[in-house]
Parts: C-alpha cells; sequence; structure tokens
C-alpha cells in the first residue's frame, strides 16, 4: 500500500472504514502477504532436510547478492577472505564475522531502500537501517500466523494500545481493522469512551506494549463499577503483546484480574528474528521463513535473508539468550536471559548486574502492590527506583524491606512518582 493511500484509509470513519475488512490482505500490503502466508504453511509441512535445504539456499542467496551488490560486504569479507566463500553447510555460513549496530551504521551511509527506519532499542544506541518495499508484507503474515494461535483472523476487530499520541480518545483504523487508543491521556477521561465500544462493537483482542495495556488496565481497575467489568470480561478474548518483554507481574495480573489470555512474541525493528511463546513459557520459537536466529557466545545473532534492500548478515541483537537447539545445531527455541546489553547496572566493584535478573529474577514482594518500578544509574555502585503506586501509598521504609537486595553491592534511594516514565514511543522503559 502506497502512503498516500494508507494516510487515506486511515482517516476513514468505522461506518466505511470496517467495510475494508473485505479487502484482501495482498490489495492492502503487497503480493508478498499471500506469498509468505503460503510459504509459512508449506514450511510447518517440509521434512527435517527440505527445512534445511531451505535454509541453506536462502543464506546462499543473500550471502552471494550482498557481496555483488555492496561494497560493504565485498570489502568487509575480503579482509577475512570470505569474499568467493561456497556455503556448502551451516559450517561454511559460520565462519563470516558477527557485526554489530556500530558496523552497520557505517554500511547505511552507503545504501539507499525503500524505507528507512531507525530503532534506540532498549540499550539506547540509535541505529537507521533500510528495509525493502514487501518487509510489512511479509511482517504481518507472520503476526498473523502467530496470533492464529490464539484464533485471530484480520476479521477479527482489535484495540490498540501503543505510543501513538493522537487527537482523540479513540480512533479507527480500517488498515489493521483496529481501534486505537491514545494512551497519552488520563485513564478516567477515556474509559466511557472504552466501553462504550465495547458495546457497540465485538472488540475480542487487545494489542499492544504490555506495559501500556497493563497501565490501562491496572487504572481501569480503580474507577469502573463491576458491571462495566463485566463487560469487557465477557468479550475480550486475548491479548496479543508485543514490542516489550512481557514481565510476569503484568501477565499474572492481566490473568487473575481481568480473566484475559495472551500470546506474545519476540522481535525487533531490523527484521532479522521473529519467534514466539505458544504456551507462555517465555520459550520463544523461531519462524525460519522470516530470517535466520543463531546463538554466539550467548547473543541472539540474526540474519535478514528476506531483504534485499539492506541485508543484515550475522547482526547481533545484543540480546543474552540461552537456546535449546537441534541436532544440526539451529535453534529450536530460546529464553532470554538478559534482556539488551543495555540494560544493566554498575555495583561498587563494577559488576554488571542485568536488571531482568535483579528486578524479575528475584520475585521481590513489592510486586504485590506496586505497579511499576523502573531503575536509573548515573554513578557506579549508585542506583535510584522510581516506584509508580496507582492506587496507595507505601513508606519508603516498606518498600526497602520488601525489595531482594542480598548480596548485592549497591547504595539505592526510592523515588515515588504518580506516573511511569515513558520513552518517546509511549513504551514505559525499565531502565531509564
Amino acid at each position: 500500500m502506497n502512503i498516500f493511500l494508507k494516510n487515506l484509509t486511515e482517516k476513514l470513519p468505522y461506518s466505511i472504514g470496517s467495510k475494508f475488512v473485505w479487502v484482501p490482505f495482498q490489495f492492502r500490503l503487497g503480493k508478498q502477504y499471500k506469498i509468505y502466508k503460503k510459504l509459512i504453511l508449506q514450511h510447518l509441512n517440509y521434512s527435517e532436510e527440505q527445512k534445511y535445504d531451505f535454509l541453506l539456499d536462502r543464506l546462499r542467496n543473500i550471502y552471494s547478492y550482498s557481496v555483488e551488490h555492496f561494497s560493504f560486504y565485498r570489502e568487509l569479507y575480503g579482509q577475512y577472505g570470505f569474499s568467493s566463500l561456497k556455503i556448502i553447510d551451516l559450517k561454511d555460513f559460520e565462519k563470516l564475522p558477527v557485526l554489530n549496530k556500530e558496523t552497520f551504521r557505517e554500511f547505511t551511509k552507503h545504501v539507499d531502500g525503500y524505507l528507512k527506519l531507525n530503532t534506540g532499542g532498549t540499550s539506547g544506541k540509535p541505529f537507521s537501517f533500510y528495509v525493502d518495499k514487501g518487509a510489512f508484507a511479509r511482517e504481518w503474515a507472520h503476526m498473523h500466523y502467530i496470533w492464529q494461535i490464539k484464533n485471530y483472523s484480520p476479521r477479527n476487530i482489535k484495540i490498540t494500545f501503543r505510543g501513538k499520541n493522537i487527537s482523540e480518545n479513540i480512533v479507527y483504523n480500517p488498515v489493521h481493522n483496529e481501534f486505537i487508543v491514545n494512551t497519552y491521556k488520563p485513564v478516567k477521561t477515556i474509559y466511557l469512551d472504552f466501553i462504550n465500544l465495547l458495546k457497540k462493537c465485538r472488540v475480542e483482542y487487545i494489542h499492544g506494549y504490555p506495559s501500556a495495556i497493563y497501565n490501562f488496565f491496572k487504572e481501569l481497575e480503580q474507577i469502573i463499577t463491576l458491571e462495566e467489568k463485566s463487560i469487557i470480561t465477557e468479550v475480550i478474548i486475548s491479548c496479543l503483546l508485543g514490542s516489550e518483554y512481557p514481565a510476569s507481574y503484568m501477565t499474572e495480573y492481566l490473568k487473575k484480574v481481568w480473566g484475559f489470555d495472551y500470546i506474545s512474541w519476540y522481535g525487533h525493528s531490523e527484521m532479522c528474528i521473529l519467534a514466539y511463546d505458544p504456551i507462555n513459557t517465555m520459550d520463544y520459537v523461531p519462524m525460519y521463513t522470516y530470517g535466520f536466529p543463531e546463538e554466539v557466545n550467548g547473543h541472539l545473532i540474526g540474519t535478514s535473508f528476506n531483504n534485499y534492500d539492506m541485508p543484515l548478515i550475522r547482526y547481533d541483537t545484543e540480546d543474552m539468550v540461552e537456546t535449546i537447539k537441534d541436532k544440526r545445531g539451529l535453534i529450536s527455541s530460546f529464553k532470554i536471559k538478559e534482556g539488551r546489553i543495555g540494560d544493566f547496572i554498575l555495583d561498587n566493584s563494577g559488576t554488571r548486574i542485568p536488571l531482568t535478573a535483579l528486578i524479575y529474577g528475584r520475585h521481590h514482594r513489592i510486586f504485590e502492590y506496586v505497579d511499576f518500578i523502573q531503575v536509573k544509574q548515573e554513578e557506579k555502585g549508585e542506583v535510584v527506583f522510581f516506584i509508580t503506586l496507582l492506587n496507595e501509598r507505601f513508606s519508603k521504609k516498606k518498600i526497602i524491606e520488601n525489595i531482594d537486595l542480598t548480596n548485592i553491592d549497591i547504595d539505592f534511594q526510592i523515588k515515588f512518582l504518580n506516573k511511569p516514565i515513558l520513552s518517546s514511543s509511549g513504551k514505559i522503559k525499565l531502565k531509564l
């Protein structure tokens, strides 16, 4: 879909735009949607040998194309003696160097693709890159397959909580058959529109940032009646949680208080790896029609073998993972061990402590009553915990008693907030 048509359709009211749901996605986003929707199903039925041959074929193609069309790769691989590498099996591909954001920033200066995107990532390192014309069609073919696990169809209406600052409380977007909630407005000013929407339309799915969804329903719980709550719980089928690590205290709250099922997935803006958690155990199953995941020295490495405008080959995502591999060494599933490399604090001795372990791994008792916890560090060994309480006030003494910091050599402060601090995209970042 070209930008003009996209902007035009997004402004259509629900009464008109809802008819757009009958337009097949290959006409909305491009023919790659239909091609990859079919390929995903075919790949599921491949034998292990066919899957391996499929992967090698994709890797050979992207390697050969990159060396032939991009001086960046010709010169880089020439330095390693790999400018004419024959990829017979995965061991040959693994000879190519692992590259990081800093290296690819130089690549970006010398290419020009269909659409330039950028990401700051949780590590806070900005990175611009290009994607090809079919990127979003492929993306949605894969996303719809994942959501299908929860019986989602593109004809189902969803309500979306992202970081989009819109003029109204809730607007309809016919491209994805969704109502978008303005997460920048106080919940008390928009919740009646939300309830009335559920009365008028059968909105069965909630989609968006886990923190934004959690924040909305946490505040909503304080102000709605039992009758209004029953309207919500009777119609919502599942939450589609993306773009952030779904913290266990958030998903447990959504399940326990609201009865919401959910599915989450792992992905990133660079479109090298997409994986999903089919049974909510935080074991992510990669989709090999999307890209190629590897584990190297504990790091999750990705190759975007579908993007020929700016191929990213053996790109370090900076996520630390634990993996289960098959007999060929391919990743069957992975767990995020630390999150991106930037998500850590330094104790007084300079030892790195991953925030996922510090905050989520210790099962702090404060999660029984605290709604958000965020961390800031400006000096080694000195940490500020920003605590958001939406309902009750607790003393700093009680907070300190219920944070488990045993065997951690840091000096810390507690500061209370009325609202969690949001990133520019509307996400609630763990590390500030």
